[in-house]
């Protein structure tokens, strides 16, 4: 092997490593906003909600905000990193994301209240996102 061709070599592992902490970065970042999200606005269990059907929803016992979760990074394709946030073992997330029929006999429609997509969409519009993954990647290629 060359030398130069060994510099290479070392340069596309700490690349790669660098996709894998941008990725985690990204997440992470995202987990933290949702959790803001839903923390707020809450109401006593048993009062009705203060959160306007497509506004994220009120928090009541905190378990929705609790379970939100990062799914550790992993490669999807050459030089490709994927991870994600998002809530974990919670019945009630998605439809409180998406909205639909709910409860005995399906007996109620619950209006969706997003509260992840719209928190990503805010932190990918304000550059955040981008920030904390070169910040991320460049910690790692340049081993700052």
């Amino acid at each position: 092997m060359s030398p130069s061709g060994d510099r290479l070599r070392e340069m596309a592992r700490r690349a790669d490593r660098g996709g894998a902490a941008a990725a985690g970065a990204m997440a992470r970042e995202a987990k933290d906003g949702i959790q803001e999200t839903l923390a707020r606005r809450s109401h006593a269990r048993g009062t009705p909600t203060p959160s306007p059907p497509g506004q994220p929803p009120a928090k009541i016992s905190g378990r929705l905000r609790d379970h939100v979760v990062v799914v550790r990074a992993r490669q999807e394709g050459a030089h490709r990193w994927v991870s994600a946030a998002g809530p974990k073992d919670v019945d009630y997330a998605r439809i409180q994301e998406k909205g639909g029929v709910a409860g005995r006999n399906h007996a109620s429609t619950l209006p969706p209240r997003p509260y992840v997509l719209p928190t990503v969409m805010d932190l990918r519009a304000s550059g955040r996102l981008r920030e904390v993954s070169v910040r991320a990647f460049e910690a790692v290629v340049h081993g700052r």
